[in-house]
């Protein structure tokens, strides 16, 4: 692939948008990474890059600067609502909107050839059990939901009407190895809660009333996404991006202590205290995605549980 070829990724400090930038270099991309403020550690990280690899913008995505890319990822989201993030309901909701309407406006000016919005399975507060595919009408419930359906819609939209090569990718409940809590994102997975209290404290609680739930690494969201930029000619305007693998907590807390025999499990009735309430839905499949790309290296649930076992490891190290 041609150095020329540059992506743009918004929310790049992000623990989605971090892996994604990750997944462009290896394959070759140039990429701009564009976030409100980048964490010190990741940005001593990335400072070894050089400039033609990696470009850093800081800022409000309003903002953005004319700049020659090919493609654009917009990961950029606010999970916190509007208790957490000091906001009404309304300005929260724009908090997910209008950035979103910025960069496709900013990627309509630049002449950008394919931009790709992220969506969440969020958009269904429940639905029947089994395997669910991108044909299932969505339900949503909640700011961050709805606004999530109404980037999913514009896609469609700016796709069938207005010849704009735009899609949107679905992502399932996600894990891996860099989460951390940040202003826009404060509640990390239950994943990665569990394994934060595994290596802190030696424990983790398995709520009885948490349902199973579909997982997917983190890292391989982004080498999924680099392949939706590189397909030459895609056919829909929303794609799944899911691995499939579906986990109850007590399971994931059995893995945890085959990795860490020491930990101990405590059973608690009802649902994890504080944590966002999740309705039983079914599992996202991602078909689509392979029969138009080829993708489906998903990494066994194992194999990427020891890799955030192991990042929360050497943190503690660190400290």
């Amino acid at each position: 692939m041609s150095s020329a070829q540059r992506v743009l990724v918004t929310g790049a400090g992000g623990f989605v948008g971090r892996h994604i930038v990750a997944a462009a270099l290896r394959a070759g991309w140039a990429v701009v990474a564009a976030d409100w403020a980048f964490d010190p550690d990741l940005r001593a990280t990335w400072a070894e890059l050089p400039a033609e690899r990696l470009t850093l913008v800081e800022g409000d995505l309003a903002s953005l600067p004319p700049l020659a890319v090919e493609a654009v990822v917009h990961a950029a989201a606010v999970t916190a609502g509007p208790d957490e993030s000091g906001q009404m309901p309304e300005e929260n909701f724009r908090a997910n909107l209008e950035p979103a309407l910025a960069v496709l406006a900013w990627a309509a000016r630049q002449g950008v050839r394919r931009t790709v919005l992220l969506s969440s399975s969020a958009v269904f507060r429940a639905t029947r059990p089994g395997l669910v595919d991108e044909t299932l009408p969505p339900s949503p419930y909640g700011l961050y939901a709805v606004a999530k359906l109404a980037l999913e819609g514009l896609a469609e939209t700016l796709r069938g009407q207005h010849g704009r090569d735009v899609i949107a990718a679905r992502l399932s409940n996600l894990y891996g190895p860099g989460e951390i809590a940040r202003p826009t994102r404060p509640r990390l997975s239950l994943v990665g809660r569990m394994v934060r209290d595994a290596v802190e404290r030696g424990a983790v609680a398995v709520y009885q009333d948490e349902p199973p739930r579909d997982w997917t690494f983190v890292p391989d969201v982004g080498e999924a996404i680099v392949r939706l930029l590189e397909c030459p000619a895609l056919r829909h305007a929303l794609y799944h991006v899911a691995a499939g693998q579906v986990l109850a907590p007590g399971d994931i807390a059995a893995t945890i202590r085959q990795m860490l025999p020491g930990v101990r499990v405590e059973w608690k009735a009802g649902p994890e205290p504080g944590a966002t309430p999740l309705t039983r839905r079914g599992t996202l499949v991602s078909e689509r995605l392979r029969a138009e790309t080829g993708f489906a290296a998903w990494t066994p649930f194992a194999n990427g549980l020891q890799q955030v076992i192991d990042w929360h490891l050497d943190r503690e190290v660190v400290r």
